[in-house]
């Protein structure tokens, strides 16, 4: 069946709607991978904000015991 045997057997109108549907979720699909892009960054710039310090680079006492010389 190609799009005039859609025409003349459903219309004009719910061959449109169908259409721009289609168009709506394509538009859509493609907004969405810069969008999963730019998740994917902050979720790593949280990962390297959310570190634990080094302590043992200052010179202040083995790392994790909380002892100061």
């Amino acid at each position: 069946m190609n799009t005039a045997d859609m025409l003349r057997e459903a219309g004009l109108w719910p061959v449109l709607a169908v259409l721009g549907l289609a168009l709506a979720v394509l538009l859509l699909r493609v907004l969405a991978l810069p969008l999963a892009g730019a998740a994917l960054l902050l979720d790593s710039l949280a990962d390297y904000a959310a570190r634990p310090l080094n302590t043992t680079a200052a010179g202040n006492g083995a790392a994790g015991t909380g002892v100061s010389r």
